[in-house]
């Protein structure tokens, strides 16, 4: 399933309407990011997706253990931060609005944890849709 084709699932599947939110649609908002930004978000991605050591499933979407240091140095020789996470999250809020985002941060160069949730629905389009998460079958820790 490619992502056009998820988001018409999920928008038929939920009526076309987020509960609570204003009746905004579970759909992504292509044209939220100017090229520049779908590059830098396209970038933050596969880096995030590099970084993630566990996801555990919530009821309403996933946690992300993140492990930063798992990722090279930028051509400035600094590492990727918890700054490029926030980064990455001000992006996809652009595009996926109906999307909710926390970011915990355990002590200096500790763990990061990032939790996407929301509508119901929003579950099922992380896993196919967004690289960061990936169903397994099974154990939903992994």
């Amino acid at each position: 399933m490619n992502f056009r084709s998820g988001v018409l699932v999920l928008l038929l599947l939920s009526g076309g309407a987020v509960p609570g939110r204003g009746d905004r649609p579970l759909a992504c908002r292509m044209e939220a990011l100017d090229a520049k930004q779908q590059a830098r978000h396209e970038l933050l991605s596969q880096r995030l997706k590099q970084s993630v050591v566990e996801r555990v499933a919530l009821p309403q979407g996933y946690a992300l253990t993140l492990d930063l240091s798992r990722l090279p140095r930028d051509s400035a020789g600094l590492p990727f931060c918890v700054v490029e996470v926030a980064e990455w999250v001000e992006l996809e809020s652009k595009c996926c609005p109906f999307l909710d985002f926390g970011i915990d941060v355990r002590g200096e160069g500790g763990v990061i944890k990032l939790r996407l949730t929301g509508p119901p629905g929003v579950r099922e389009f992380l896993e196919d849709e967004l690289a960061l998460v990936r169903r397994k079958t099974g154990d939903e820790r992994h």
